[in-house]
């Protein structure tokens, strides 16, 4: 890991001299930062609580003690290992660091090098490894949460199929007998002045239901697409064929909401039958579609989202291109690394591009990403034709 990407260690002491040999001693092996103040170094702390691996102090020291500074860092930055050093044979401020600001180690003046660095890289490591940690704790939380809402996606579904179903049969029939009736009317409405303008609603009738129909059938088609994604129902064969263009349609569908007026989404309609899932293939083009539209934040352009294919010698050549923010050329090596992410906490878990990898090998295909700062990213997907 380079030096600027590793947590940081502070060390407070009110003496220059001190502050001069540790860094002197320590500055080229850790990422260090050095306060004469507590005030100082609990106001960076507070700025850069994530960051703060080990906090190292003085325990006597003007206007605040080590002691009170642990225990207020043990609020600010949790996650951090504090340590205490002293020249004093002090056992109550001891005691205090112990139980107040949890130290996970107590060093006396003079400290060895040897022993304080060896601390030092122990501290870090736990700090790292509490962190991955919680990491883990959280995506597990995040998981469930997805786990039980496709439990109540399937649920949703199921309720909305048995009224589209009804509602699509009692449009048939209501067609059959408005054909009926305009045929056995329509003379006769023609004929009377007094009516005039009954025809002309009659004879519109039918275009209404055309729209009903077609909502109608819009929706049980997401709500089929929906309880087959949160079943899983269809078949994990690699083998299985699916149209791309049946389920680049539904992602599509799927992704507006999430894509908004960050961007324009394009998709082509081309029939082609392509060895997977319909449930992999959708839940690859759907992250794929997300994370484009991720990019189109700051860019100060009109978005543009495309998803297209086109037939290749050895296959299907399936291409999610953006006009997004791009990624920069240090960040593409590791984008389908799990857990890599550069989003903000909370926004994403860094697993997005690791499973639409997985899907995509298991389907027999393969995925890449070229991009370019400024421009924007395209994904190929390369997968075997059932045809």
């Amino acid at each position: 890991m380079h030096m600027d990407e590793r947590p940081w260690i502070v060390y407070v002491d009110d003496e220059p001299i001190n502050l001069r040999v540790f860094e002197a001693n320590f500055n080229h092996r850790f990422r260090l930062k050095t306060f004469q103040t507590a005030a100082n170094a609990l106001e960076f702390v507070v700025q850069h609580a994530p960051e703060i691996g080990v906090l190292i102090t003085d325990q006597r020291m003007p206007e605040m003690t080590g002691v009170q500074l642990l225990a207020k860092v043990k609020h600010a930055a949790p996650d951090s290992q504090r340590m205490m050093l002293t020249a004093f044979a002090d056992m109550q401020a001891m005691s205090d660091a112990v139980n107040l600001g949890q130290v996970t180690r107590y060093f006396g003046k003079p400290w060895s090098k040897e022993e304080l660095g060896a601390a030092m890289e122990d501290a870090l490591r736990i700090f790292e490894l509490t962190g991955q940690m919680r990491a883990v704790q959280a995506r597990m939380v995040h998981s469930e949460r997805l786990a039980t809402l496709g439990q109540v996606s399937a649920g949703v579904a199921h309720e909305l199929m048995n009224p589209i179903s009804s509602l699509l049969q009692d449009l048939s029939t209501l067609r059959s007998e408005l054909t009926e009736l305009t045929q056995k009317l329509g003379p006769v409405l023609r004929e009377q002045q007094q009516v005039a303008g009954v025809s002309e609603t009659l004879e519109g009738l039918p275009e209404l239901m055309d729209d009903l129909e077609k909502g109608a059938r819009h929706v049980r088609e997401v709500a089929e697409g929906i309880r087959n994604q949160a079943r899983g129902a269809e078949a994990a064969d690699a083998s299985s064929a699916t149209d791309l263009a049946q389920a680049a349609s539904f992602a599509v569908k799927i992704a507006r909401a999430e894509v908004g007026r960050k961007a324009r989404l394009a998709s082509d309609t081309m029939p082609v039958k392509v060895r997977g899932t319909q449930v992999k293939l959708c839940q690859v083009i759907l992250n794929l579609i997300v994370n484009a539209s991720h990019a189109m934040e700051g860019t100060g352009r009109p978005g543009l989202i495309e998803v297209r294919w086109s037939r290749q010698p050895d296959g299907v050549l399936l291409q999610i291109v953006d006009n997004g923010a791009g990624i920069p050329p240090e960040n593409l090596p590791r984008v389908f690394d799990r857990f890599f992410t550069t989003k903000a906490p909370g926004v994403g878990t860094g697993l997005g591009l690791a499973i639409c990898r997985e899907l995509v090998e298991s389907m027999g295909g393969t995925i890449a990403i070229t991009s370019t700062v400024g421009r924007g990213t395209t994904v190929e997907i390369k997968l075997r034709t059932a045809e």
